[in-house]
């Protein structure tokens, strides 16, 4: 019934008033001769009705053949309204301009959504997305949308499945990673070994699990068996354990660090210009009177989208601040160079011992110069807990 009661707006209705002795005959004859009328009502002796416009004519002879007088009380429909309008050129000039500019802008993409997983930014697929030609204000292609598709899974490694669903200007990136297949080591098994992780000297051994393997003042090897899980016993029977312990030795360890001679920093200064603008439909539009300043710069941006609704429109504001800076280079003295060394080997020393159970015993530096650097070579003695965990793959 909706679409019947449209398609009567589109082509124009009247609602008429039938008025006579016998408004029936009038309703007789109209019938007879296939003429439609709806909304029929009587009241204080006369009929109301509605008729379709291009039979108004029929429906005023039918009247006549009736003794009856036809009035017509109200018009309805496009064509009077537009009837309304037809002296006023430029609203419908405007009106057929606004039509035609709608529906060329709706065959752009002008709103572009990714669903990024966990582990990949949003911001870096934007911008491989942008290299391969698929931004914001290009012409929507089928073809090459699929094409894009390929091609980003290709460009990024991390990417196995890529989906871009286009509905009216908004585009949807729905993005799936790779499956990261996790070693047997992240598989819990009832057998492990405990190996070392560095060649060194045997000081202490803490076994509350395991087999040990070594003695105190032994010295081993990188990846030599240190703690077994299978655990034999005097009459000749066996056990399989997960091995657990720690395993202290005296270990070496040499570090290099390095400082330029010549370096360069850049000053903080204050002074900073900020443009604003819209993009509207992907043509920016300026807000501030300001240009981009002369000189170096370091450019920071910053962009909001507008949203109407909870939807997001294609009009962005934008802001652009330009920070001024002058790169200065200095030159490092052997003084300043073999202070600023040794404070980075103190923040070393403190990183090593700090996460893990190692105690630095002695120590041994040489500061040098070369030809375009400074340099402070350490040779550290530690003791450090060398067992790492291995699990046993058990076949049956």
């Amino acid at each position: 019934m909706l679409f019947v009661n449209f398609i009567r707006w589109i082509f124009g209705y009247s609602d008429i008033c039938i008025i006579g002795k016998f408004p029936e005959r009038f309703l007789t004859v109209s019938a007879k001769n296939g003429l439609n009328l709806w909304n029929l009502k009587s009241a204080d002796g006369r009929i109301h009705a509605r008729i379709k416009t291009e039979r108004i004519n029929t429906a005023i002879k039918f009247a006549l053949k009736s003794e009856c007088e036809l009035e017509i009380i109200k018009k309805h429909g496009l064509p009077y309204f537009c009837g309304k309008y037809k002296y006023r050129i430029g609203l419908l000039a405007g009106l057929f301009i606004g039509t035609i500019l709608s529906c060329f802008l709706s065959c752009f993409i002008w709103n572009i959504k990714i669903n990024a997983p966990d582990g990949i930014n949003e911001y870096e697929i934007r911008n491989e997305l942008s290299s391969l030609g698929f931004h914001e204000g290009i012409i929507y292609n089928p073809e090459e949308v699929r094409s894009i598709e390929r091609k980003l899974a290709i460009l990024d490694g991390r990417i196995s499945w890529v989906s871009i669903n286009v509905s009216g200007t908004t585009s949807n990136v729905e993005l799936s990673t790779m499956m990261n297949i996790k070693k047997n080591t992240d598989k819990k098994s009832p057998v492990s070994n405990l190996k070392s992780t560095a060649d060194g000297t045997i000081t202490r051994i803490k076994v509350r699990n395991g087999n040990s393997m070594v003695k105190i003042g032994e010295g081993v090897r990188k990846g030599q068996l240190l703690v077994s899980g299978i655990k034999e016993y005097t009459d000749g029977s066996s056990k399989l354990s997960d091995s657990e312990g720690e395993i202290y030795a005296k270990t070496g360890r040499q570090i290099t660090l390095t400082i330029p001679k010549n370096t360069s920093f850049i000053p903080h200064e204050d002074e900073y210009t900020i443009k604003r603008s819209f993009i509207i439909f992907g043509i920016p539009v300026p807000i501030t009177l300001c240009g981009t300043p002369s000189g170096k710069n370091i450019r920071i941006k910053e962009q909001k989208r507008m949203t109407l609704l909870d939807s997001d429109i294609p009009i962005k504001i934008t802001e652009e601040k330009y920070l001024k800076y002058n790169q200065q280079n200095i030159k490092i003295e052997k003084q300043t160079a073999e202070i600023i060394l040794n404070k980075r080997l103190e923040l070393y020393k403190l990183f090593i011992t700090g996460n893990s159970d190692t105690t630095i015993l002695s120590e041994s530096k040489q500061f040098s110069e070369k030809d375009n650097y400074f340099s402070l070579t350490v040779d550290l003695v530690t003791e450090e807990n060398i067992c790492e965990k291995s699990y046993v793959t058990i076949i049956e």
